[in-house]
Formats: structure tokens, sequence, C-alpha cells
């Protein structure tokens, strides 16, 4: 039984059912067209979280690979190596490499990094044939996978550390299902959808899950004056470079930490709006909302087209997103009061920036931009402030890596270290998060977690 279709939860059920196993794949989306529209909804078993952080769920098969820009990016060996995996590089590589070549995709598309004027860049290559990886893999068309939509766990029967059976609460059939277990259970529901579901359905379920969650920070700064575009757009977003078939991010490191920056639009004012949307529960509130970020919209970006024409103000700036270490502070709790659709307990999610983390992070920009910047030298000075960040899009390290229960919830092969028969996969396993789209990392794991099951 594998929960959760997105990057993580497909590739696994999609190799697995290749090799000849019978696969139960249970998915709560109930969205199901076949589509890779942007669209998104507030995550229906979050209650609590703080106004800066506002995570997406696409309630789509296929999860949030539904509305990622098909980016295709393995974490780089400097990210990997800064947090303490229990397995090497070589081995992720090894996975990384091989899934390329099922996927006919020449690997140095996917991990290469260059130098230019002192400063490193890591290109990834835009694949739009994936887009939906749940769509792309075909799931529906495969006779070795059950699927389950509108769905979801709601207990889980265990006898000597092994699962035996998973009773599912199926909205689609409005009744309780159950399905014996003759092999596994893996949690595939991304970086708060495991801890929420394990917190929930396993009773002695291991201390550190949902603790240290990790997340990536984006902030937009400094403005980019028209007759200075041509020096930053080789490494533009997807959408300012659309007829290049790679991104480029720009990055740096200190202490471990890591910054990415691209060149961008300037910071788009709807990107609050679109944090109260993210927020609001009501069906009228929502649809109301929606017409006045869309119309807003129009109007912002025909004003910065003619204030950009005359020359007046910058239309682009530069966006930094930043890695995280983990913090048992920051994590996900199960909230005694609130309840789902499918009667789980909701999570509410504590989530910040140490002080620490914050002082990195302005010595980061402040050596790219402002008056010693080594990309952009100008007079302003520029710093980080969590009234002005966007988070939310990559949570992990919720169930994170470890050689042993005091220092992660799961072990080099992924297994819950209390039980003999529970898997975990997606970001939530990261054991630190790196700084830009963990899609094709997630995938690589689950890819190698499939391995490893077959032949065990």
């Amino acid at each position: 039984m594998i929960v959760g279709s997105g990057p993580a939860g497909a590739v696994l059920a999609w190799e697995l059912s290749n090799k000849g196993f019978k696969v139960c794949l249970i998915d709560r989306a109930t969205n199901l067209e076949e589509t890779n529209k942007n669209s998104f909804i507030y995550s229906p078993y979050i209650n609590e979280c703080p106004d800066y952080y506002t995570p997406v769920f696409s309630n789509q098969l296929g999860g949030n690979s539904a509305l990622w820009h098909q980016k295709v990016y393995l974490i780089s060996a400097n990210e990997f190596n800064s947090g303490e995996w229990p397995f090497n590089y070589e081995e992720l590589i090894k996975y990384s490499h091989k899934l390329a070549k099922k996927f006919e995709i020449d690997h140095k598309d996917i991990n290469d990094i260059s130098e230019v004027d002192g400063l490193n860049y890591s290109k990834s290559k835009r694949i739009k044939k994936l887009g939906n990886i749940f769509n792309y893999l075909k799931i529906k068309e495969n006779k070795n996978i059950k699927l389950y939509t509108k769905a979801s766990p709601v207990k889980i029967e265990t006898r000597d550390k092994k699962v035996t059976s998973v009773t599912l609460m199926s909205l689609e059939e409005n009744r309780r299902i159950e399905v014996k277990i003759n092999k596994s259970v893996i949690f595939c529901a991304g970086g708060l959808g495991n801890p929420h579901i394990i917190k929930n359905l396993i009773k002695d379920e291991n201390n550190l899950i949902g603790k240290n969650l990790c997340d990536h920070s984006h902030i937009n700064l400094t403005e980019i004056k028209k007759n200075q575009y041509s020096k930053f757009t080789h490494f533009g977003k997807y959408f300012i470079n659309n007829k290049q078939q790679f991104e480029q991010n720009l990055f740096i490191e200190k202490n471990k930490y890591f910054v990415g920056v691209n060149f961008d639009f300037i910071l788009d004012p709807t990107r609050i709006l679109k944090r109260f949307y993210l927020k609001v529960r009501g069906l009228l509130p929502k649809l109301a909302l929606s017409l006045v970020i869309k119309y807003y919209f129009f109007f912002y970006k025909l004003v910065v087209s003619i204030l950009s024409i005359l020359q007046i103000k910058g239309k682009y700036s530069l966006e930094f997103f930043f890695s995280q270490k983990k913090n048992k502070d920051n994590l996900i709790s199960l909230n005694t009061h609130k309840i789902d659709q499918f009667g789980l307990k909701k999570s509410d999610i504590n989530w910040g920036i140490t002080k620490k983390e914050r002082n990195i992070y302005n010595d980061l920009i402040g050596h790219l931009v402002g008056k010693n910047g080594k990309l952009l030298n100008d007079k302003n000075k520029y710093f980080f402030t969590e009234n002005k960040i966007y988070a939310g899009l990559h949570p992990s390290c919720t169930t994170s890596t470890g050689k042993d229960k005091l220092n992660g919830s799961v072990d080099l092969n992924l297994k819950l270290f209390d039980y003999d028969n529970i898997y975990v996969s997606g970001s939530s396993v990261f054991n630190n998060n790196g700084f830009t789209n963990p899609t094709w990392t997630i995938m690589a794991l689950s890819y190698r977690l499939a391995d490893h099951l077959s032949k065990n």
C-alpha cells in the first residue's frame, strides 16, 4: 500500500508494479480531472500556521507535481553533505542516473554546476513531458495498481512490529474498506502530509516525527533597471526565458547554509492577497478574493509595464531562496479539537526563522547585492524580513533519515525504526533541504526505495 500519488508515490507505485508487485495506491484528492492547471487550495488537513507560511495543496492525483514547473534538479553534493544523511551522495547519484535513463533524460541536464565570474550556477532543464508525474507514468492504466481516490487510511492494525491491515475511509463509496497488507505500507504524502497521517494512526510513533520542519524562504529584493536586463537574463526564471530549455540558479554558501538566486519580475503584491486566499475557508469569500486577485494582478502588470517603458521604475528584481537547518521548535502537531473530512485530527504548524539564520541570510544577501555586492553593486542596503517572504512550497525534514532513533525517524532504507514494514518517502525524509526544488531528488529516493523493497 502506498499513501499519496505525488512524485514519491507515483514513481514508487510505477516501479514496483513494473517489477510484478500488486500495489494499492491511496490519495485524498477530489479533483480527478487529468490537468496540469496551476490551481491550489488551502491544505484540508491543516488547522493553524503562521501568516507568512502558506502551504499549497493541489487536490489532484499527482500531488504537487501538478503545481511544479518541470525543473529537473538534483540536490548538489555540497547541499547533501551539509546534512548528516545515513548513506552517501554517490548512492543517490546512482539512482538518479538510473531514473534519468528510464525517462530518457541526459543526467548532465540534472546535475551540472558551472562557475561564471567567480559565482556558481546550477543548471536545471525544464522537461515539459514530465508535467504531472502521475499522468506521465500512466498510473490509471497500470493493471497491477488498484487506485482509491477521495480516500485516506484511518486505522492501522499491527502485530509483532508489522502492519497486517489498513482501514480506508472512501468518500467516493461512503464506506470503510479494510485492506490486508502482505508486504509493506509506504507513506508518500509529502513533508506535511506524512507526519499528519503517521501521528494520527501510529500511537507509539517516533518522538521526532513532525519535528524539524524546514522550508525555503523566498524573498524578492532590488530593482533591476531596463538597461541592466541583459546582465541577469542567463539566470532568469522560466517565464522570463520562455525560449530557453534550461533555467539556472546562482547560488552561494556560508556556514553550510545556501542561497539560490533567480532573475525575476518585481515582487507581485498579489502574493499577500494569496496568503489570505489560502487561509479563507468559506466558498463565497474565496470566490470574491479570487476575483480581486485576478483584476488587481491585471492592473498591476499594466502599471508596471508603463513604468518600465518610461524607465521610471525597474520592472525586474532578484528572488532569493534559502536553505534551512533542522530545528525541533519548527514542528507539526495534532490539534485535539479540529478534525478533517476523514475524521483525522488536523495539524497545527509552528514554523519560523531563528536569529542566527536571519543573520546568515543577511550576510548572504549582502555578499551579492548592495554596497559591496558581487552581483549588483549599488548604494542601497537590502535585508531579510519575515513580512516579505513567501514560504510553504517545499516542506521537508519532518520524518528525516538518521543512523538511529535519536537522530531520525527512518533508517537508511527509509523504514520507520520501530516497525518492520512501514516506510516513508518524499521530502519529509530529507536530512536537510538544500535551496531549490526538491522534486527530482524525491523521485530518485523513491526509485532507490523501490529497488530495496523488490530485493527484500
